[in-house]
């Protein structure tokens, strides 16, 4: 139900499959956060995020909404697509305005320009619309070796700036990707192993930013093939712990539990799901 290519599965909100998706005609996903301090009962913790996903499988809305005392913060992105299932726009919602993406591809798939945009609200004679203000974009060329792609980003001024890189082992899956920013030379490096069943097992990441720190993910996998559980090390000593829990019936994924190791500070994502009629 999981996607965890790239190790996706360790990020705060999980992304879903998209076949698993379509295939089981899920329409939402609703998490409810709670946490749980040592000594201290299980307590709410004011958080909501709804997934909602079209008929192929596609997300199309992401809501996040935090209660902090009387104030009330809301994410709201949406998400357009191509004919060939390629994001083609992303909005982010800010109040009664929009942060926009738009993505344009080559012919196999690369991103080669993204342009941000504002729209703003406008009400004129009582009907609503949208102007729409080119703030910012930049452009994507791509190298291919043998065994790795570069992509090399260049801002509005036609100015490389920054390079990643990707490294692929000998069945073409991604082994490695360095990300090396051109100004300040900061450099991120992460590398990627596979099991037997061609999922990622663990992966290692390190940055110039923190060079005396190695950050290890280990993921583990039911029979199923389901995303049982993930640890995070930080040069060899043991961070997070995070368990994903599945309806027996089902199969959907009902809970995940992600403790600190230190402070065994528990928060726990209880999940709802709603289908397509």
């Amino acid at each position: 139900m999981i996607d965890n290519a790239l190790g996706k599965g360790f990020e705060k909100f999980p992304v879903f499959n998209k076949s698993y998706i379509r295939k089981n005609n899920i329409k939402r996903i609703k998490a409810t956060y709670f946490y749980k301090r040592t000594g201290d009962i299980m307590r709410d913790a004011g958080e909501v995020t709804q997934v909602y996903f079209d008929r192929k499988g596609q997300l199309v809305t992401f809501l996040e909404t935090k209660v902090k005392g009387r104030y009330i913060d809301t994410v709201e992105n949406s998400y357009e697509y191509s004919p060939k299932g390629l994001v083609s726009k992303f909005r982010n919602r800010i109040g009664n305005d929009y942060k926009s993406t738009y993505y344009t591809y080559d012919t196999i798939g690369n991103v080669i320009k993204e342009e941000y945009h504002l729209e703003r609200k406008i009400v004129q004679e009582e009907r609503e619309k949208f102007s729409d203000s080119l703030l910012d974009y930049e452009t994507m060329r791509y190298k291919l070796y043998p065994t790795q792609r570069k992509k090399i980003v260049y801002n509005s001024y036609g100015n490389p700036y920054l390079d990643v890189i990707y490294y692929y082992n000998k069945r073409n899956q991604i082994a490695e990707i360095d990300t090396k920013l051109k100004m300040t030379s900061e450099i991120n490096e992460t590398k990627f192993f596979y099991n037997e069943n061609n999922q990622v097992d663990s992966t290692v990441r390190y940055s110039s930013l923190t060079p005396n720190e190695t950050e290890s993910v280990y993921f583990h996998y039911d029979v199923n093939n389901n995303l049982l559980d993930t640890k995070l090390y930080v040069n060899k000593k043991l961070i997070y712990h995070v368990e994903f829990i599945y309806n027996e019936k089902t199969g959907l994924l009902s809970s995940i539990l992600k403790q600190e190791i230190e402070t065994n500070f528990l928060s726990i994502i209880r999940f709802e799901t709603t289908f397509f009629d």
